[in-house]
């Protein structure tokens, strides 16, 4: 059971290089993802990688067939929190970069799991107009109507509680991701050094969890 290293009135925070092994088989959990020590990191093999596009929302990711499996479920998983929070799906999803050959950054010899196509960078979402026939939650302020943007840069920690609905959304995102392993294994994001504008979402063939948050005090 993956626990936080703090959960109290004021904040929820996830420290975890290793939350233990995935049960369910990925096809690039074989793969050798360290460097013998002086070796250099040589050419990556992009061959296998395909051209990603998203079937619930815009957007293209250079990927492993098998991740771009798990972004297909990913879609999902955003569509029905996106519901629950704004009364539809985002139209696109942004982000820093999937594949992309190198080492693993503050990871002495390791391979980054982006030089396999097995990674994204969440950024964040757009949403459109509210559908003539649809509805807000209860007590989302009407602004939500019109087209906004989700971004982890500005909303995850909000200098303005207007923006606490953003903040919440992603709050969640993170939260169902990191019980979902068929998902994503691997979840990085804010405060960590180098995430502050964005969630690393791999399938690495261990699970780990760092992030921490806020409470709204409300």
């Amino acid at each position: 059971m993956l626990l936080p290293l703090a959960a109290a009135a004021e904040g929820t925070e996830y420290f975890s290089f290793f939350d233990g092994w995935p049960r369910d088989h990925h096809p690039l959990d074989t793969t050798p993802r360290f460097l013998e020590e002086g070796e250099r990191m040589g050419r990556c093999s992009a061959e296998d990688l395909v051209q990603h596009r998203g079937d619930k929302f815009r957007y293209a990711a250079r990927v492993h067939p098998a991740f771009g499996d798990r972004l297909s479920l990913f879609e999902g998983q955003v569509v029905q929190l996106a519901v629950e929070h704004f009364g539809r799906a985002p139209t696109r999803m942004r982000h820093g970069g999937t594949y992309n050959c190198r080492r693993a950054r503050g990871r002495r010899g390791r391979i980054s799991e982006h030089a396999f196509g097995n990674a994204i960078d969440l950024e964040g979402f757009d949403f459109g107009r509210l559908p003539r026939d649809g509805e807000l939650p209860a007590g989302l302020h009407r602004r939500y109507r019109r087209p906004f943007q989700v971004r982890i840069g500005p909303h995850w920690a909000p200098r303005r509680s207007r923006d606490q609905p953003q903040a919440d959304f992603l709050h969640a995102l993170a939260e169902t991701l990191r019980r979902r392993p068929d998902i994503f294994r691997g979840i990085v994001g804010p405060p960590r050094p180098r995430h502050a504008n964005h969630l690393h979402l791999d399938a690495s063939p261990w699970r780990y969890t760092m992030f921490s948050y806020e409470h709204d005090e409300e």
